[in-house]
């Protein structure tokens, strides 16, 4: 019998099993080296990366008691459960904030040593009572320790292997949290069967996906809610469904799924998925297979499973009541408050409060937890009422709110990543229920907030449904009462786009408009959530000078948002687009009526007037102007500069070829050339320098150029005389490089995709341009890329970098300095809710008290962070 060999794949490198063995071994002997032994409780703040499953099997071999915790926890949680648990050891990539008696470790403190034993070995960690620490949901209350051993723990995950026939030659995409039992399980069946894991972060589903068909993936696991995702997105790019026919499993778990959904996955790509049922507290119950793919299957062997009444006694098939489960698997018990161990009540009862139902084959269906609501006379279970609205065809959650006149409401949720209107998705779901189970009114979102371990945050969404019901947000939210006027903006945006399109393409592209659109959509949808993270103070005046471009997200992130923190927000157009400003606002105002002023002011008169009296101010444009405006306020005002950067785009040796292209046309093209996103050089390594070029040059030709308004044009004529002026200097003093267009039509101020080939050591000639031009540098080794990215005129204005092929540690090094975007572009990683930008001075900068400093921005957490001290 052949010894299985493991690999491990990520966007970036291969691994075999004997690196991963290696590396884990060195890290135990580092741990082992620094004080961990057998039986030390070690938290783990674990997200999905290499890091985390080698530290799960250096733990593993050295018998430690692993207390998993998801790295997106709050440092408030974290104590908690370090406390909690007792824990001796912090393992992470930051020091965790743990209580006195725990050592803090990093991956880098622990990097570096040789390994010691030979082999990886489990027996130590089989034998521990108290082998691994998981947490409950928390969906009731605070999330419980749950604590099983390691026999109990092993033993279920062979079972699961047994059950669902993994191979060696198997190719496993989970898209689940490593920190919950289940990604857990899917780690150590990995190394157990010997096959290939991808692990890939679970927020970016496309780039896991890219990273899954590059490998030839032949098993995942997700939520359901991955999976509406999931089809959403193949039904856009029909291609990916082609791409994923490699497939043979789609394992599904951690909620209960919708028959019609399962239904509509199961035409679509011809196979089941694959439904499972289990706990933290009990390992996994039952699960269908691939021989028999009905509802969550049979119970696993020497599980017993038993459907009661609230009688306590065992109901007929197809009835539903609760699930009790025995279970050789259970848990050891709860860690209470004070970190001691509370047995489960009945080990040979576990009350799971999950409700579900037998067929009559004995496959087991799951409807969801046993939370009753009484509504107009009825006893009504949410989760089992969701089954049946997902039958619209997209994820449905439910948040049932009190109020004393009207009794129980509820608000349906639901996530629809293409933005279809809360009248199309209510008519859609009333058809499905009786009347005594419709909404009382219904929420789209993109998609779910999530808590710790990966489940929808039910918390986050009710305090959503609360501000979208009532209009009054909660207490964190300073201006609570203009939520439900940001929500009339996302529902005209999504019901009359065209209003603002005739807007817009008057200086953009359709495209670039619609995408546009998009993403303020989602910023919007996100901006409650981002103001309770935050929490920034009230502020009586915000004073903005705005860009000249992307108006419509530039008014979403300035004035929108800033809203439900800031008093009165008084906006100064820019004079090269102030006609497109003044009638989007005029348009946007009349649907969401906040105070939000547009100023006709001069420049001058605006800093001296409206910028002098006002407590914060943004200034969004070149550098030079920014330090004009900077010298004329007072020190205890807070100033933040959103200027530009050079955005390279880096080609390394490892670079996926079409994927860089297609990305370099699409991000350089973005409305004509002229978006800030555009990325000012192309740096290539030399090895993929003429495939690349060929591939652009390729590309290029196929750009359709037309009018802007027109919905099938990729780009059209320069809108800025500035921009024009730059391409026709920069042009001549480079034709020498040009091997791709170069033309322009002054008349029409049609700029020709053009596409300029150079060595390093010629100069990298940069000059922020807003035009279709693509400078393509070629480096040929690591060194002299450090050198050109550190220089003093790309750090001062380091914002983003677009990095394709290159190796991890390089990533990391560029990443100080810039917000990175790994195979993808900014577009990819730019979130209107969550700061953005680099440590480049003239690229964007917060003054504070007279000091600048140069780090991402956002303005809701600037103003926390700053504003209180100014």
């Amino acid at each position: 019998m052949e010894t299985p060999s493991p690999t491990l794949v990520t966007a970036t490198a291969v691994r075999t099993a004997a690196e991963v063995e290696r590396e884990a071994l060195r890290l135990a002997a580092r741990l082992r080296g620094t004080g961990v032994a057998a039986g030390d409780r070690v938290l783990l703040k674990a997200d999905n990366s290499v890091e985390v499953v080698t530290a799960l099997l250096a733990l593993v071999h050295l018998g430690a008691s692993i207390v998993l915790l998801d790295d997106r926890q709050t440092e408030e949680e974290c104590h908690r459960a370090a406390r909690v648990a007792r824990v001796r050891w912090s393992l992470g990539a930051t020091a965790a904030n743990v209580p006195a008696g725990a050592t803090p470790l990093t991956f880098a403190d622990l990097a570096g040593g040789e390994p010691v034993d030979c082999a990886l070995n489990f027996h130590t960690w089989q034998d521990q009572p108290d082998a691994l620490v998981t947490w409950s949901s928390g969906s009731t209350g605070l999330p419980k320790g749950v604590v099983r051993s390691g026999a109990a723990f092993l033993a279920d995950l062979e079972r699961t292997r047994e059950r669902m026939g993994y191979r060696p030659d198997d190719v496993l995409l989970p898209l689940v949290p490593f920190s919950h039992f289940y990604g857990l399980t899917l780690v150590l069946i990995w190394w157990r069967v010997g096959a290939t894991l991808v692990v890939a972060a679970t927020d970016r589903l496309d780039q896991a996906l890219r990273v899954g068909v590059d490998t030839g993936v032949t098993v995942v696991d997700a939520t359901p809610s991955t999976y509406h995702s999931l089809l959403n997105l193949t039904e856009r790019r029909p291609q990916l469904r082609d791409d994923l026919s490699t497939v043979r499993m789609w394992c599904v778990g951690g909620a209960p799924l919708g028959a019609a959904f399962a239904d509509r996955y199961a035409v679509a790509f011809g196979l089941p998925l694959l439904d499972g049922y289990g706990s933290n507290e009990a390992g996994n119950v039952a699960l269908a297979c691939a021989d028999n793919a009905v509802g969550c299957g049979r119970p696993m062997p020497g599980v017993e499973v038993t459907i009661v009444g609230e009688d306590g006694k065992p109901v007929h098939v197809g009835h539903t009541g609760e699930i009790v489960v025995r279970t050789p698997a259970l848990m050891a018990g709860y860690l209470a408050d004070d970190g001691s161990l509370v047995p489960p009540p009945d080990p040979d009862a576990w009350r799971t409060q999950d409700l579900g139902y037998w067929d009559s084959e004995g496959n087991l269906y799951v409807v969801g937890r046993k939370l009753a609501v009484h509504r107009l006379g009825h006893t009504l279970y949410p989760e089992a009422i969701e089954r049946r609205a997902e039958a619209c065809g997209r994820p449905v959650k439910i948040v049932s709110v009190d109020d004393e006149r009207r009794g129980c409401q509820l608000v349906f949720v639901v996530a629809d990543p293409d933005g279809g209107s809360s009248h199309y998705w209510r008519r859609e779901i009333d058809a499905l229920l009786p009347a005594y189970e419709r909404p009382n009114r219904v929420m789209v979102v993109e998609q779910f907030p999530l808590n710790g371990n990966g489940k929808p945050d039910m918390a986050a969404l009710k305090m959503r449904a609360l501000a979208y019901r009532t209009g009054v947000g909660s207490a964190a939210v300073p201006y609570g009462d203009r939520v439900a006027a940001l929500g009339e903006v996302v529902d005209f945006l999504r019901s009359q786009p065209e209003k603002v399109y005739d807007i817009l393409t008057e200086i953009s592209v359709r495209k670039a408009v619609e995408l546009e659109i998009e993403g303020s959509v989602e910023t919007l949808a996100g901006a409650v959530e981002e103001v309770v993270r935050y929490g920034p103070d009230k502020v009586p005046q915000l004073a903005v000078f705005m860009s000249s471009n992307v108006l419509l997200y530039s008014y979403v992130l300035y004035a929108l948002v800033p809203s439900l923190f800031v008093e009165k927000v008084v906006l100064r157009p820019s004079s090269q687009v102030g006609s497109q400003t003044r009638r989007l606002h005029e348009l946007l105002a009349g649907v969401h009526g906040l105070p939000i002023e547009l100023s006709e002011e001069s420049q001058r008169d605006f800093v001296e007037g409206t910028a002098a009296e006002s407590r914060v101010v943004v200034f969004t444009g070149a550098y030079a102007n920014a330090e004009n405006v900077r010298t004329k306020l007072r020190k205890d005002q807070l100033f933040l500069f959103f200027g530009q950067g050079i955005n390279p785009f880096v080609v390394g040796p490892d670079a996926e070829h079409e994927r860089a292209v297609e990305d370099a046309v699409r991000i350089r093209m973005l409305n004509s050339g002229q978006d800030c996103f555009g990325p000012d050089i192309f740096l290539v390594h030399k090895s993929t320098m003429e495939s690349f070029v060929e591939g652009l040059t390729k590309r290029l030709a196929e750009q359709r150029y037309g009018e802007y308004g027109d919905p099938d044009v990729d780009y059209g004529p320069l809108c800025y005389d500035g921009a024009l002026k730059l391409a026709t200097e920069y042009l001549p003093k480079n034709a020498e490089y040009i091997v791709r267009g170069g033309s322009i039509d002054f008349r029409t101020g049609h700029v020709e995709p053009t596409v300029l080939v150079r060595d390093l050591e010629d100069g990298a000639a940069v000059s922020e341009f807003f035009s279709p031009i693509f400078n393509v540098v070629a480096y040929d080794d690591e060194t002299k890329l450090r050198e050109i990215l550190a220089s003093p005129y790309f750090a001062e204005r380091a914002m983003g970098a677009m990095l394709y092929g290159l190796n991890a540690e390089l990533v990391e090094h560029i990443a100080r300095r810039h917000t990175v975007a790994v195979n993808s572009t900014l577009l990819e990683v730019d979130n209107g809710n969550s700061p953005f930008g680099g440590k480049g001075i003239m690229a964007n900068y917060v003054m504070h008290r007279g000091k600048r400093i140069a780090e991402p921005l956002l303005i809701s957490k600037t103003v926390a962070q700053y504003g209180k001290k100014s």
